[in-house]
């Protein structure tokens, strides 16, 4: 009995883990009402924390090892899923609800990649049973086409649950010692990244939602001077733990999270103003998902040559993105190998021995926030200038993408922006290729 809560512990983990990015981003993005800064907030603080909450743990001083992150972060997620259950009752629960799921969302996820590394290695792992993630899941899906009084309150009760399960996966750890050496130092350039994106993303996503195209121009040209000055930081004061990384590996970590961010915000931003906000878990949430769950199952098959067909497979969805009409085939297949490129990365992250073994995931995922971060302010200068080529404010791009059903020009304004933001992914993994390639027959 004990090692069946085991195997469903898991499952449930397994499944957070794929999904604590995406789903609450669904409902808590609904509940804004594009007019008071209440009904805002909740997905505001769920996203910025979500996003630069890797920064701050790594910019404080703090004796927290992986294990007690991915205690944190549960009981994080927890909290956040009983105020989203009296949010539907007493709405500003809505914004404690956001808070502590973003900080679940930041941290469960290393956390639990390097645990399950952790288990794996010492003989303790368990494999998570297929049949319960099908039926969770399903539960999930069927939870978010409840009628909207009653979607919420049973969405986040079925994901509280979860939490509670995925518990039973860390009980089994009796002692979880990090060497003094593997604990990394804090670096307050961490901590000036986590202030100044945290301020950054907070007005990008408070101005998108309340249509406030003063905010976006602060935002558009502060990220102008900020991501000058973090390159440049970046590329001459690197952490020291980051000098252990190449180059060649730094850079497909940032393309990693610039694929992320293609999948998550241009994705779901295309889906609402193309296809209209109704349409959007079928088109996007339902293949993003899938392509989440599906590519741990997928990668084995890929054998040697993950990162090359990963690539592959990468192009290819993105390519039938741009070029035809099948738009949730391509997102599921850029998903799902986007996943696989992500497995590679971790088990690269993993083996380098230069790093403490500790905080080696937790490297990768600051990287690949700052790509996913700096590509996101790449998309909204793009689609700034493509509508206002066109004539148009800011504001008309906002109610585009918060509409429930299209329009003629918001259509013709995303296959422009379609256009653009899919062909600078291709254009950065071609890039990457050729650049990496060629250094790699000089030497």
């Amino acid at each position: 009995m004990e090692n069946k809560f085991m195997v469903v512990g898991k499952s449930a983990l397994a499944i957070l883990s794929s999904t604590i990015i995406v789903l609450p981003f669904m409902l808590l993005v609904q509940l804004s009402n594009g007019k008071t800064f209440l009904t805002v907030l909740p997905f505001v603080l769920f996203y910025t924390f979500r996003m630069t909450g890797i920064f701050f743990i790594r910019g404080i001083k703090t004796k927290l090892n992986s294990f007690n992150l991915l205690r944190i972060s549960l009981y994080c997620g927890l909290l956040g899923c009983i105020f989203g259950m009296v949010g539907t009752l007493y709405f500003p629960a809505y914004v404690f609800a956001g808070f502590f799921l973003g900080l679940s969302g930041a941290w469960l996820p290393p956390a639990n990649t390097v645990i399950g590394q952790y288990l794996k290695k010492n003989g303790m792992g368990v494999a998570s049973k297929g049949l319960f993630s099908a039926l969770i899941l399903v539960l999930i899906g069927a939870s978010l086409m409840l009628p909207s009084d009653y979607k919420n309150f049973v969405f986040f009760a079925i994901y509280g649950v979860m939490y509670v399960l995925s518990f039973q996966t860390i009980k089994i750890i009796d002692s979880y010692e990090v060497d003094s050496h593997d604990m990394e130092e804090a670096s307050y350039l961490y901590t000036i990244l986590f202030a100044v994106f945290f301020i950054l993303l907070f007005v990008l996503r408070s101005s998108r939602l309340l249509n406030n195209a003063i905010y976006f121009d602060y935002f558009i040209n502060s990220f102008f001077l900020i991501g000058l000055i973090g390159v440049v930081l970046i590329s001459f004061f690197r952490n020291k733990v980051q000098r252990h990384i190449s180059n060649d590996l730094m850079f497909l970590t940032f393309i990693n999270g610039a694929v992320g961010n293609y999948l998550f915000l241009f994705s779901s931003l295309y889906t609402a103003a193309y296809y209209g906000r109704n349409q959007a878990f079928l088109y996007f949430y339902l293949p993003y998902v899938l392509g989440n769950v599906l590519a741990p199952k997928f990668t084995p098959m890929l054998k040697q040559h993950v990162k090359r067909d990963s690539f592959i497979g990468i192009v290819g969805g993105l390519l039938i993105i741009l070029l035809t009409p099948l738009f949730p085939i391509g997102l599921f297949i850029v998903s799902t190998f986007k996943g696989t490129l992500n497995g590679w990365l971790t088990r690269e992250y993993s083996d380098k021995e230069v790093i403490p073994a500790d905080k080696r995931i937790w490297v990768k995922y600051t990287l690949q926030n700052i790509g996913s971060i700096l590509h996101q302010f790449l998309l909204m200068f793009i689609a700034s200038v493509i509508i206002m080529k066109a004539g148009r404010s800011i504001q008309t791009f906002f109610v585009m993408t918060t509409a429930k059903w299209p329009t003629p020009e918001s259509m013709r304004v995303m296959r422009e922006w379609n256009d653009v933001a899919t062909g600078l992914v291709i254009a950065a993994i071609v890039g990457y290729i050729l650049i990496f390639s060629y250094k790699r027959k000089v030497k």
